[in-house]
């Protein structure tokens, strides 16, 4: 065999384990990373996600604003809480069935309801949809998940709080605050065994506090600035908060607040 020739081999080998261990390391899921593409593109290719291209790393694992299980590599968080996301959240998301976290934070361009589509998200455990223009009320089938965090805070959100939610066993926080929320507060709100972080202020909840409410576990709790009324339940922990985790309800009364007219 000729110089030429041996050179020609050793280039070919040099070359096929090259691909041999660039192929080892491909540790995303090949329909987790076309469903991936098809939420940036549905997104409008926004720049936050610039990173979501195969041109520049065919491993989605390594692309930014996510995270993969590091035994099956399959999407297990998704996270974009800053950049420049727009218009509604894409029912492509929904496709990701393996998530564990889904966290859309701090996106005031993001528009539209919760679409339904995240109703397929069976795994999920943490729900952050917060400070957003999202519209529309709060979607029951949330109450099908196995979550222990819900965060919709500071959205547009309208409509009553599903007495559902309570179905949410394992729950221990529940933000609902800064939205344009009404109705009364479902009884069922306080059936959580467990200590729970509940927040319900800036509202337009009407009603009284719910009697329920007296067996919380409560680390923290605020349903100021609402439209609540009628004496607060005596019990629980409800007197442990002052008077700032209910002010500015007009017709609430009792204790940390002044006592009720008789």
């Amino acid at each position: 065999m000729g110089s030429t020739q041996q050179l020609l081999l050793i280039c070919v080998v040099i070359l096929a384990s090259t691909h041999l261990s660039f192929s080892a390391t491909q540790k995303c899921n090949p329909t987790d990373r076309k469903i991936l593409l098809k939420i940036n593109k549905d997104f409008g290719n926004p720049y936050v996600l610039s990173s979501w291209n195969t041109t520049i790393d065919r491993d989605c694992c390594n692309w930014y604003c996510l995270s993969c299980d590091l035994e099956t590599n399959r999407v297990t968080e998704l996270f974009i809480t800053v950049g420049d996301l727009s218009g509604p959240i894409p029912d492509s998301i929904g496709e990701l069935q393996t998530l564990k976290l889904l966290r859309l934070h701090k996106q005031q361009n993001l528009t539209g309801p919760i679409p339904s589509a995240l109703a397929k998200l069976k795994n999920l455990s943490r729900l952050d949809i917060s400070w957003t223009n999202v519209s529309g009320p709060v979607p029951e089938f949330i109450s099908d998940f196995n979550l222990t965090f819900l965060d919709l805070s500071f959205n547009n959100l309208s409509g009553s709080i599903p007495s559902s939610l309570s179905k949410l066993e394992s729950l221990n926080t529940l933000y609902l605050d800064r939205n344009k929320l009404t109705g009364t507060i479902p009884d069922s709100i306080g059936e959580f065994k467990q200590e729970i972080y509940l927040e319900l202020s800036h509202n337009q909840l009407s009603g009284p506090i719910p009697e329920t409410f007296t067996k919380l576990d409560l680390f923290s709790f605020n349903v100021s600035y609402n439209k609540l009324s009628g004496q607060i339940p005596v019990g629980g922990d409800l007197q442990n908060w002052d008077e700032y985790s209910y002010f500015h309800n007009k017709n609430l009364c009792g204790a940390p607040l002044e006592s009720c007219k008789s």
